[in-house]
C-alpha cells in the first residue's frame, strides 16, 4: 500500500515526459528515412563520416529527445509557438531568448554552420539535432501556442486504424495523439509507413516538384502552421478523435511527414554543398 503513491508519481512523471516529445520515435524515423534516400552523394558521404559507417539518419532521429533532460537549454528548440490566428513569424515575439532556449528556427540557423565548420563532436551533435528539429518543424501542433500546442486539451482516441482490433480507446491529450496515435494506428511499423508514402504522397506531382523542398525553415514553419490550423479546426467539439477524424487528417499527416523528409534532405544537401570558408 505504501508503494502506491510512488507508483502513481512515476506514472505521472512518465506521462509528462511523453507529452514533451514530438512525432514519437516512429514519426522522426519516417522523416529521417525519407531524407536518407534523397541525399546527394556528397551529403551521403558526409553523413556516413559523421555518424559512422552503417549508421543512418533514422538511427539518430530521436537522440535530441533522449538528451533533453540533460540539456535543458535545448528544450525550446523543439517548437515555435504561434497563435492560430497569426499567419506570420515574428522572431521577437515567437523566438525570444530564454534559459530553456529560443526556438527551432534560430536553432537551425546556428546548427547549419556548426554542421559545416564545427569539430567532430560538434558536427555529430549538430547533425542529430538537425534531423530531429526538421521533423519537429513539420509536426503541426509544434507550431501552435494555444493550450501549449494542444497538451492541455484532453481527448479520447477511439479510431482503430489498421493496428488496433479491440480495447482501442485511449485517454490522452490532443498533442500526444498527434505525436503518436495518428501514426502508430496507421501502420504496423515506421518502415511500412515510409513505403506507403513512397507510393502515395511522395509519388504525387506536388512532392516531385522541386518547389516542395525549396524555401527556408521559416517558410516551412509557416506552411506547417497553416496545416495546424486545419487539423485543429477539424477536432470534434466533444474531443473524441474517431475514424472520421483520422480519415480527415491522414492526407495532412502524410503530407507533413513527406515534406519533412524532402526538406531535411534539401537542408543537408545544401549545407554539405556549401564550400564557403568557415569563420576564423
Amino acid at each position: 500500500m505504501r508503494r502506491r503513491p510512488v507508483l502513481s508519481a512515476l506514472v505521472a512523471w512518465a506521462a509528462t515526459i511523453h507529452l514533451a516529445l514530438a512525432w514519437g520515435p516512429e514519426g522522426h524515423s519516417i522523416v529521417a528515412e525519407i531524407a536518407q534516400r534523397r541525399l546527394s552523394p556528397v551529403a551521403a558521404a558526409r553523413v556516413e563520416a559523421i555518424l559512422g559507417k552503417g549508421h543512418s539518419l533514422a538511427s539518430s532521429a530521436n537522440w535530441a529527445d533522449d538528451v533533453r533532460g540533460k540539456r535543458p537549454e535545448t528544450t525550446n528548440w523543439h517548437f515555435v509557438d504561434i497563435k492560430l490566428a497569426d499567419s506570420n513569424y515574428d522572431p521577437a515575439r515567437d523566438c525570444k531568448p530564454d534559459p530553456k532556449g529560443d526556438c527551432t528556427i534560430a536553432a537551425l540557423d546556428r546548427l547549419r554552420e556548426t554542421l559545416r565548420c564545427g569539430d567532430a563532436a560538434a558536427r555529430l551533435d549538430a547533425l542529430r539535432f538537425i534531423v530531429h528539429f526538421i521533423g519537429d518543424l513539420h509536426q503541426p501542433l509544434h507550431t501552435v501556442d494555444e493550450a501549449r500546442g494542444g497538451n492541455d486539451i484532453a481527448v479520447k482516441v477511439t479510431f482503430k486504424g489498421i493496428t488496433c482490433s479491440k480495447n482501442c480507446d485511449l485517454d490522452t491529450n490532443f498533442h500526444a495523439a498527434w505525436d503518436g496515435a495518428v501514426i502508430t494506428r496507421s501502420a504496423w511499423a515506421w518502415g511500412g509507413y515510409v513505403d506507403r508514402l513512397e507510393s502515395g504522397f511522395l509519388a504525387t506531382p506536388e512532392a516531385r516538384d522541386p518547389a516542395a523542398a525549396a524555401g527556408t525553415p521559416t517558410d516551412w514553419l509557416l506552411q506547417t502552421h497553416a496545416a495546424a490550423v486545419t487539423v485543429w479546426n477539424l477536432k470534434p467539439a466533444n474531443n473524441v478523435l474517431d475514424e472520421t477524424y483520422l480519415g480527415q487528417v491522414t492526407p495532412v499527416l502524410d503530407r507533413q511527414l513527406g515534406l519533412g523528409g524532402l526538406r531535411l534532405a534539401a537542408y543537408l544537401n545544401d549545407a554539405f554543398a556549401d564550400t564557403s570558408a568557415c569563420p576564423g
